[in-house]
């Protein structure tokens, strides 16, 4: 009774002397312990394949083909020499037309393929951010600004870097390097940015609660020109987010050397970054539109044009995509410690995004069909 053969016939036998006894196969198969499972798997066996393929290695009609890895490899490859991440190699090929694959599939094989020679970005310590109080809805409406440290060649030796910073585009609209920090120098910053905005001013000017900031010269360029000053709460560290996070951005760069040899050596650098940055910069809070497209509203030709790029992907593998794929546009509120209308804010399910017309199907679509054509 040891051969499994002979057990299986015996089972079989008894459960047939049962069902003449007049019970049911179930009832039969549940009197001598045997699952309705293992009875029909014995009597009805599956055609075995000759060679077993193991799960992980079977292909699926979505994967990638070896010539769109091959592809996205060597852009990558090209992207990470030049200290580029795949967030700014994937959007550069959007923009050109040829994604190749969705950006996760681009991460995907950067892990997978590339992770050692991906740029490695110096990362500081977390800290909590402090809200805004203000709404911005247009570019040129809110300006926020900060000094931070430039490292100089020896231990004490520091070199200010201004930056003024419009919040709602991301655009540096002025900065400049110099030896010391002093209200009047931050002064003729602004002087510039405004001539060279053609006289256009902000509504508000936002900064932290440093000397300079606080000072009567500043204080009076403002209220002549009617410009609103917006400071920090009181015993929050982090009260000036946009800026900050901006300097992380510059500073942490792979760009960026560890030090600068002198003043015209932090200048030069920046005299490079600052223009990069705006002009090519894909920033991740603008759904890797530049700073510069969202300043004067060229990023909704740019959008159309990444939409028909998408679309044009999902056409050649529409296996690939389950639903229709419709590209972010950037937020159309930057706020600080501000509330969005309740209507706008639960229908978004986040921050209100801008409008990309007249192209169908954008982010606001729904929204302004739900309100009538019209906000609620």
């Amino acid at each position: 009774m040891t051969d499994k053969a002979a057990w299986w016939a015996f089972e079989a036998c008894l459960v047939g002397s049962l069902v003449e006894a007049g019970l049911s196969q179930r009832r039969a198969l549940s009197v001598i312990g045997l699952s309705r499972g293992s009875w029909h798997e014995r009597h009805h066996p599956r055609a075995r394949h000759g060679e077993h393929v193991a799960h992980p290695q079977r292909r699926s009609p979505t994967w990638l083909t070896t010539a769109e890895v091959t592809s996205i490899l060597s852009l990558l490859t090209v992207a990470f020499s030049k200290g580029k991440s795949v967030y700014q190699a994937f959007f550069e090929a959007l923009d050109a037309g040829t994604p190749v694959a969705s950006r996760s599939s681009w991460h995907r094989i950067a892990r997978a393929h590339l992770e050692a020679s991906r740029p490695v970005r110096r990362r500081a310590a977390r800290r909590a951010s402090a809200m805004p109080q203000w709404d911005a809805t247009a570019a040129m409406q809110v300006w926020s600004w900060d000094i931070t440290k430039l490292k100089g060649p020896y231990v004490g030796t520091w070199y200010d870097f201004y930056v003024v910073i419009d919040v709602f585009s991301r655009k540096i609209v002025g900065w400049r390097i110099e030896q010391c920090e002093s209200a009047e120098l931050a002064e003729q910053m602004f002087q510039t940015a405004i001539a060279e905005h053609g006289g256009q001013v902000p509504r508000i000017v936002h900064s932290d609660g440093g000397t300079s900031m606080v000072s009567k010269t500043l204080a009076t360029f403002f209220r002549d020109l009617s410009i609103e000053v917006s400071k920090n709460r009181p015993r929050v560290s982090n009260d000036n987010p946009y800026s900050e996070s901006w300097f992380k951005t510059a500073k942490y760069s792979p760009s960026a050397p560890a030090f600068f040899t002198d003043i015209d050596h932090a200048r030069a650098w920046a005299g490079v970054f600052v223009p990069w940055y705006n002009a090519e910069h894909r920033h991740s809070g603008l759904e890797g539109h530049t700073p510069a497209s969202v300043h004067d509203g060229g990023w909704i030709h740019i959008h159309h044009d990444r939409q028909r790029a998408m679309d044009a992907l999902v056409a050649v593998h529409p296996e690939r995509y389950t639903r229709p794929v419709r590209l972010k546009t950037p937020y159309a509120h930057a706020t600080l410690n501000h509330t969005i209308p309740r209507p706008w804010h639960h229908w978004s399910g986040r921050r209100l995004r801008k409008q990309a017309p007249p192209l169908p199907g954008s982010r606001l679509d729904d929204l302004w069909s739900a309100g009538g054509g019209q906000p609620p």
